[in-house]
């Protein structure tokens, strides 16, 4: 399964791959759906990666993720993920980002989440995933975007933060 969107962000494409790339571990400060997240320890697999990858306390577990890609130049980051509560016919799942200036100001910002779901549940539960991670990845763009142009969470991340998970989330990984 494949899905893609865009959306433009009104910042020069410097200030957003600032965030995207070399903050690439701080999801948690910007996405409503990380609760908290910091640096995965050990060697990147990439030589220009900041980082290996990130943890992440989620509304859905916690996730490990390894950094697979990382382009400074062309400003394109790609990332696996895996969790203790991903379902085990979800054979991988890697999300892509790539930053595109339009002009000085803006940028395009574009995210490709391709997942290998196994035979038959790609055929049996393929339209509900698509469905959720269309929802996820709309909600993720628009939280980064807001981040990006105001410096701040965008409201959805900041009513998380206020739940008693995100709290025991923080806890947890302190």
């Amino acid at each position: 399964m494949r899905l893609a969107n865009t959306t433009l962000i009104n910042k020069p494409v410097a200030d957003v791959w600032e965030v995207l790339g070399p903050g690439y571990e701080r999801a948690g400060d910007w996405a409503s759906s990380v609760y908290v997240s910091r640096a995965r320890a050990g060697q990147p697999k990439v030589a220009a990666a900041p980082v290996a990858g990130r943890v992440c306390e989620t509304s859905l577990g916690p996730f490990t993720e390894t950094i697979e890609a990382y382009d400074p130049i062309a400003r394109r980051i790609a990332y696996s993920a895996t969790g203790e509560k991903m379902p085990g016919f979800v054979r991988s799942l890697v999300n892509t980002w790539e930053l595109v200036p339009k002009g000085s100001d803006r940028t395009e910002v574009r995210m490709v989440l391709e997942a290998d779901i196994a035979f038959p549940f790609s055929l049996l539960m393929g339209w509900m995933m698509k469905l959720q991670f269309r929802k996820v990845l709309r909600e993720s763009l628009e939280e980064f975007r807001h981040y990006v142009e105001t410096g701040r969470p965008h409201e959805r991340k900041v009513k998380a933060d206020a739940s008693k998970k995100a709290a025991g989330a923080r806890a947890a990984m302190a």
